[in-house]
């Protein structure tokens, strides 16, 4: 007796499924450009492969690897459905030393859906040169790599990635005359030192330009053209001091007999982290497993 095959089994019917589905999901063709529904196409592509080897499973003679395969499909699309259902995703900004209990939820589309909590209160302890973070979670720390990812509280975070906030955490600014000359880190709020000055930073502009009507405004939040605007506390008075790094040593207040120049700045930057909550990543891990398991016993058995 002929061995019954429907047309959803047959081996070709099943390899141009996948290769759809690759297609699709290759990053060089960019289906979501020309393909509004990319993803239901997907899920589709993923049912119909997922219903060929159940199928398949289910037809005589049964192998077990074949059953294994199909099981572990099925518990891969049941995952994927139920995260889509059930998980959501965003992104959470912090600069160093700021802590936030929600973050931004986003869509698939990438758009804001709004602020949702996190159930926790997170912190960001300080960045690194190589791109990683420390992140504070209550009770303990952890460090968050560009590479890997940290789980906390049924959440997953990843991907760090700093952005210019055009805004400035140290000046160095140099100060000459009067007989000493010195070097002041200057911080946002926090007034500083130097002999017998207090300097402190008004207004940064990390793109200095000035618009039709003289007035100063940054063009971008990028430090292409540095210059700050500080009060200058001395025995003589209060004085306002101009400083631009593209022309340092330019800037004197005569009757304190000082020269103001701009050395460096350092950018604030904030971290953005993504935010992900997969409740069925346990079941798509354990369908993966069986899938893996179905292959190898395949391979054995050829």
């Amino acid at each position: 007796m002929a061995r019954p095959v429907t047309a959803l089994t047959r081996p070709g019917v099943v390899a141009a499924f996948l290769v759809t589905a690759a297609v699709l999901l290759h990053p060089a063709v960019r289906a979501e450009a020309w393909l509004p529904g990319r993803d239901a196409a997907l899920a589709t592509l993923a049912l119909l492969i997922t219903l060929a080897l159940v199928a398949r499973a289910l037809t005589p003679p049964r192998r077990r690897a074949t059953v294994l395969i199909a099981l572990g499909a099925v518990l891969l699309v049941g995952a994927a459905g139920g995260d889509g259902l059930r998980g959501y995703r965003g992104v959470l900004d912090l600069v160093p030393g700021q802590s936030r209990t929600h973050f931004d939820e986003t869509g698939p589309d990438g758009l804001s859906l709004g602020l949702r909590p996190l159930g926790f209160p997170l912190g960001l302890e300080d960045r690194r040169p190589d791109g990683a973070v420390t992140l504070v979670f209550p009770g303990e720390a952890a460090v968050l790599t560009t590479e890997s990812a940290v789980s906390f509280g049924g959440l997953r975070f990843g991907h760090p990635r700093a952005e210019s906030t055009g805004s400035v955490s140290r000046l160095r600014v140099s100060v000459s005359g009067g007989g000493v000359d010195q070097i002041a880190e200057v911080e946002p709020g926090r007034p500083v030192r130097a002999g017998d000055l207090t300097l402190t930073l008004e207004e940064y502009f990390p793109d200095f330009a000035l618009d039709d009507q003289r007035q100063p405004y940054t063009r971008s939040r990028e430090p292409r053209n540095p210059a700050a605007l500080l009060a200058v506390q001395s025995p003589q008075g209060t004085f306002r001091v101009f400083v631009l790094q593209a022309m340092p040593g330019v800037h004197r207040v005569e009757p304190i007999d000082r020269s103001f120049a701009l050395l460096g700045v350092e950018q604030e930057a904030s971290v953005e982290i993504q935010v992900r909550r997969e409740p069925m990543a346990l079941g798509a891990l354990l369908g993966g497993l069986l899938v893996l398991a179905g292959v190898v016993l395949t391979r054995r058995t050829s």
